[in-house]
């Protein structure tokens, strides 16, 4: 268990802490999305402005498989949820599930469930943690950069056929050596 001031984070007790889990405001407003432009053997990400818009992110405690999981819990509520999978065989945390509630963001919460999450990965021998995103999410794309990661990559196919096509994946990676 990790302890500020503010706030408490511990492992989430998957059937005690779903419905917290599952009730946190996952919103974000954004006035631009990432495009992918070519230029010869190279694709570049950069924003682009757009009317302005909503998305949100429902929580599936379920899938994909995550094996380790924190909330921040701050004046008994669950204010954040971070969950991983370790890969051993590439040594990789990926990061399954990162949220804020909405009321809460921008005061550290969620450095502090990530900073708890990568801990854990250490532990387990992680030599990087990884995340996927949608081009579409623009503040969560510059709340990973702010957190040290940086752009490894996008899939422009890998939500063809879902409700988000017409968006694109974009992966960002942090060593954690």
């Amino acid at each position: 268990m990790n302890q500020t001031d503010r706030w408490t984070i511990r492992e989430i007790d998957r059937q005690a802490d779903a419905a917290a889990v599952r009730g946190l405001d996952t919103s974000y407003t954004t006035d631009a999305v990432y495009e992918v432009t070519a230029d010869g053997d190279s694709l570049r990400l950069q924003p682009v402005r757009t009317a302005s818009r909503k998305g949100h992110f429902p929580i599936d405690l379920d899938q994909p498989p995550w094996n380790q999981g924190f909330v921040a819990i701050e004046e008994g509520a669950v204010r954040g949820f971070v969950a991983t999978r370790f890969e051993a065989w590439n040594r990789r945390l990926t990061v399954w599930h990162f949220y804020v509630d909405a009321a809460h963001r921008r005061r550290g919460i969620g450095r502090s469930l990530l900073e708890q999450a990568i801990k854990a990965g250490r532990r387990l021998g992680a030599g990087a943690a990884w995340v996927e995103t949608s081009n579409r999410n623009v503040p969560g794309i510059d709340a990973y950069r702010r957190l040290g990661f940086s752009l490894c990559g996008f899939d422009l196919t890998l939500y063809d056929g879902t409700p988000s096509a017409g968006q694109f994946a974009v992966y960002l990676s942090r060593p954690l050596a």
